[in-house]
């Protein structure tokens, strides 16, 4: 079992950008810093996805993002920061990561995210507790995912997808990404 951080991250997901200083729980200031551990490949599959365009969160329209399965990649300071699938990439980005609601139960980056700025364990924020945080909290939540890259992959099929995110986790596994 790895070495653990003081919020239950395994030592090789703490991960801090250059930008970033433990000084408060700001959105450009998160509590605790993250090293990325190493970079996903450059070739194969990690290199497809990284080589997709990647648009602005802030500047990103929803009907930009396919309502069709796939896996999407999110990035800050060009940085990977999480990878994950969905069975309608639109969905999953606006309804569940986007979202500016208290409860972060239906987002596994949003519960990250949340530890990230506010050292809140994401076994606290999850069902079936769901402890749901505040709205100042959910707004710098939103903001830091605000200030990310997001870039996506269509799969022919939901499997397909669910099988690619698998690989790609398995070669790097991003810092706000649990195993």
């Amino acid at each position: 079992s790895p070495a653990r951080s003081r919020a239950g991250w395994p030592q090789r997901q703490v991960a801090a950008y250059s930008s970033c200083r433990v000084v408060s729980g700001s959105p450009d200031r998160p509590r605790r810093p993250m090293t990325p551990v190493g970079e996903p490949q450059m070739e194969g599959e990690w290199g497809t996805l990284l080589s997709a365009p990647t648009i602005p969160v802030r500047e990103l329209a929803r009907a930009q993002v396919p309502d069709e399965p796939g896996v999407y990649l999110w990035r800050r300071g060009g940085q990977a920061v999480y990878v994950g699938m969905a069975t309608s990439l639109r969905s999953r980005a606006w309804g569940k990561h986007l979202g500016g609601g208290v409860s972060l139960a239906g987002s596994s980056l949003r519960r990250n995210v949340c530890e990230l700025l506010f050292d809140i364990s994401p076994n606290i924020t999850a069902r079936p507790t769901k402890q749901k945080v505040t709205p100042e909290q959910a707004a710098a939540i939103r903001d830091w995912l605000l200030n990310c890259d997001l870039a996506w992959q269509v799969c022919t099929t939901v499997i397909e997808a669910d099988q690619l995110e698998r690989r790609l986790r398995a070669g790097f596994l991003p810092p706000l990404n649990r195993v």
